[in-house]
């Protein structure tokens, strides 16, 4: 008797214990939610889908947009109207009572390639106008590659800036054309070496080499502050930085239709080509053999040529193919436009040149008007 006691008295302990464990399972909430897609345009509606698993009536769902956007709604709607740093993290939080979990993913937000009220760069070309690019943005009252050149550039109505890239130690894209730090900034050493966190605690020089109140910028603060304003030359020549790792950035911000990759070299220049038709890559036509080596492939629309290529001959042949010009004038010298009466602009407008890259934007914009 006491055997059979004891041996029910565990049975229904067991299946006590049972019970308790599938209440316990039945009452846990475990939150989730998808999404259409990974990638949507700025200002474009996203509708989120709520699969939590142990909900009832009396959940609570609580959103966080990570743009400072809330709701509360079970599968809420969002439109994120910018583009921030470019990647949110959304985070549900599901509440049963006392019982509680929360879910984040990731959503990249991007711009789309039309900018209302603005041409294309190869449109603007169309316009047979000769551009003015800053090089390295409108240095005189700014340092090279800042925000502020590209500012001062936008607001002295500077069609163009030309832009450094380099790649930094964790893998971000800041402006800067040396590889070192220590002409330009208050700091020393290869960019390669610093974190981005750690560049931006540096301070940028003026051309004088006055310190300054500026940082070194990030790729994607410059394309958001150029956005629908400035066209761009991407400098990604001499290894600076890889054409694939950038390339997703310019096409978030939709800057491809309105960026020049100034490619230089036959490789990169062909692996540009290759990835997207609208891509404008920019080689170098330093020689007879380069301008063979590209004159035939209809891919090219713009081309950078140089003192010794840039005569009646070659020009006639690359205007044949349908390719706009890019010239130097007054860049990296003291040379400046009065000094010889702007003749190398007026060279360059004389044999049919289509954007002028200088240290002297707002002279040469003024004179070519």
């Amino acid at each position: 008797m006491k055997f059979y006691t004891k041996f029910f008295g565990i049975l229904f302990l067991v299946i006590l214990n049972a019970c308790s464990s599938d209440e316990q399972i039945t009452n846990s909430v475990i939150a989730n939610f998808e999404i259409q897609q990974n990638e949507y345009f700025v200002n474009e509606l996203i509708s989120f889908n709520n699969t939590s698993s142990g909900i009832d009536t009396n959940s609570v769902f609580e959103w966080d947009f990570g743009d400072g956007n809330t709701s509360v709604n079970k599968n809420p709607t969002h439109t994120y109207t910018a583009i921030g740093s470019g990647t949110f993290s959304v985070e549900l939080k599901v509440s049963n009572g006392e019982t509680e979990n929360r879910f984040t993913k990731e959503i990249t937000i991007a711009f789309t390639e039309n900018i209302d009220g603005r041409k294309s760069l190869i449109e603007k070309l169309g316009d047979n106008k000769i551009l003015t690019c800053a090089h390295r943005g409108h240095h005189e009252n700014a340092p090279e590659n800042s925000l502020k050149s590209i500012q001062d550039a936008i607001e002295q109505g500077i069609e163009m800036a030309e832009i450094d890239i380099r790649q930094t130690k964790d893998g971000k894209f800041v402006l800067m054309h040396d590889s070192t730090l220590d002409r330009t900034t208050n700091g020393s050493g290869d960019v390669t070496d610093y974190t981005l966190e750690e560049l931006k605690l540096l301070k940028l020089k003026d051309s004088r080499g006055i310190l300054t109140s500026e940082q070194i910028p990030t790729l994607q603060e410059v394309l958001n502050l150029g956005r629908g304003e400035i066209y761009f030359d991407l400098d990604i020549s001499n290894d600076k930085v890889s054409f694939d790792r950038i390339y997703p950035v310019v096409k978030q911000y939709g800057m491809i239709k309105q960026s020049i990759f100034y490619t230089q070299g036959v490789n990169i220049t062909q692996s540009a080509l290759n990835k997207d038709e609208n891509v404008i890559a920019m080689p170098v036509i330093s020689n007879e053999d380069r301008l063979s080596l590209f004159e035939n492939d209809t891919r090219i629309k713009v081309a950078h040529f140089q003192s010794q290529t840039f005569n009646q001959n070659f020009v006639i042949r690359a205007k044949s193919k349908g390719w706009y010009i890019f010239m130097n004038a007054y860049i990296n010298t003291t040379k400046q436009p009065l000094d010889d009466n702007y003749e190398e602009v007026n060279r360059i407008s004389n044999l049919a040149g289509n954007i002028i890259q200088t240290d002297f934007p707002v002279l040469v914009k003024e004179h070519l008007k």
